[in-house]
């Protein structure tokens, strides 16, 4: 049982060993309220014990497609079982940068109803399919069709993927090739996304890329000095030439019409939508009406939005976008325009200082434009971009509902860039009230952002929770 009377403690609060049963949330979030009042101070958390009942593994349709940076499931869940941060029990929940779909997926488990938005149109697939009750035994039928159908596919075109043939062997490129104009056939628009998806997650696979990278990049036997090392990976680079890659996709397949069947299993009046490409300017719907979202109307964020230069979404994206044909008109570069938290700028794009208009971080960055001109931009641009986005919650945030935003420091020139600060002071110029501010590990190396001497591996997020 939770205890009543806690210990109190200096700089942080250890409440992990104070919670085991979910009744309990209200009383942790209260605690947590108190605790930030009388300290200011981030309160030290592990989400896995404070949401001890939930598995770590997969669940339901959570590994339904791979994604880099995926937001701990347990940390939605967490919030969504409190009555104290979501009140409305037939309320609405966004994610503003819903990646893969975990926030929504977890609200649409909870019963709530749920609107997401990404700058990337593979996650926005991702999140809808994941999202999506199918019936399995429909899916079964229509994968003996495509199997069938692939394998009679005589005409067939390669799609635009950047290098192509540096990342598979002929044969591999013509049987995915053959597999996806089957896949394209299918009329149903719900089954045609679910086989996407289980195509779009085994396009890596079946490639020369190392599987063990989040990015694209060949597997190079070459690298290593470790004869052992050197034949691992030879061996596998071999393997790849002549994989079967109707093999792998039914397989994926198969394993992912079990997911559906545990989501179809669900009791639940939940559901989600995909409504917006851009976080900024938070729409309707995705389609031709660009008309905003309604203000005043949403229950609950949560959302965990792109780090300065931390994860390249497009690029890890980048061969799964070309086979499913998104770079038939855009360029990855196109994609990548959209982003928050982009790297790559123009030199002239660069040239002119750009500030985020709020005098206390601008001071504090100054120091970046005498060092690097190209990382001040970036990062400055970010923030940029993050304040639109923060005003936009607020917009759409009804008055004494909660936002929750996940976030992490991150390494600019070798000095910290302290986003949750600056965070804290974006969301409170906006008009939120900051009411307790949590931080939590980072168990696995999914934020790595090391790009050279000046970065880091990030391994602790924030967890901020604000009021409107």
């Amino acid at each position: 049982m939770f205890e009543t009377t806690i210990p109190k403690t200096q700089d942080c609060a250890q409440v992990t060993d104070f919670i085991e049963l979910k009744d309990n949330i209200d009383n942790v979030i209260t605690h947590f309220m108190n605790e930030y009042k009388n300290h200011q101070q981030s309160i030290e958390v592990d989400f896995r014990k404070l949401v001890s009942w939930v598995p770590y593994g997969d669940s339901y349709t959570h590994f339904i497609h791979s994604y880099p940076a995926k937001l701990l499931k347990h940390i939605p869940i967490f919030f969504l079982n409190s009555k104290k941060i979501m009140p409305n029990p037939e309320g609405t929940v966004l994610d503003p940068f819903c990646g893969s779909g975990t926030v929504l997926l977890e609200s649409v488990i909870a019963g709530y109803k749920s609107i997401g938005c990404d700058a990337n149109p593979l996650a926005r697939l991702i999140a809808n399919v994941k999202t999506t009750p199918l019936n399995a035994d429909i899916l079964k039928e229509t994968l003996i069709t495509i199997l069938i159908q692939a394998k009679r596919v005589k005409k067939y075109r390669t799609r635009n993927v950047t290098n192509i043939d540096h990342w598979f062997s002929e044969q591999v490129k013509n049987d995915l090739s053959k597999i996806h104009t089957a896949i394209q056939k299918i009329e149903n628009i719900e089954v045609r996304n679910f086989y996407e998806i289980c195509f779009s997650n085994i396009v890596k696979k079946v490639s020369f890329a190392d599987p063990n990278l989040s990015v694209p990049v060949k597997i190079n036997p070459l690298k290593y000095s470790d004869p052992l090392l050197y034949k691992k990976a030879f061996t596998e680079l071999e393997s790849k030439k002549n994989i079967s890659v109707f093999d792998k996709f039914k397989k994926q397949s198969l394993e992912n019409i079990k997911r559906i069947e545990k989501l179809n299993n669900l009791k639940t009046s939940g559901n989600a939508q995909i409504v917006g490409r851009d976080a900024r300017s938070i729409t309707k719907c995705l389609d031709n009406d660009k008309s905003q979202w309604l203000s005043d109307s949403i229950d609950l964020i949560i959302t965990s939005p792109p780090y300065a230069g931390a994860q390249k979404y497009i690029r890890a994206s980048s061969l799964s976008l070309g086979w499913l044909n998104y770079c038939e008109n855009n360029s990855l570069r196109d994609y990548e325009k959209q982003n928050i938290g982009r790297e790559h700028y123009y030199k002239n794009e660069y040239q002119v200082k750009n500030n985020t208009g709020l005098k206390e971080i601008d001071n504090e960055l100054e120091w970046i434009w005498e060092i690097n001109p190209l990382r001040a931009h970036i990062n400055i641009n970010y923030l940029v971009e993050l304040r639109s986005s923060v005003k936009e919650m607020y917009r759409v945030l009804k008055d004494g509902s909660h936002c929750i935003i996940v976030i992490g420091n991150n390494m600019v020139c070798g000095k910290v860039f302290d986003t949750k600060k600056y965070l804290k002071i974006i969301a409170e110029d906006a008009g939120f009230e900051t009411i307790f501010i949590l931080r939590d590990k980072i168990h696995s190396r999914g934020l790595m952002t090391k790009r050279n001497k000046t970065a880091n591996v990030i391994n602790t997020e924030s967890i901020m929770v604000f009021k409107k």
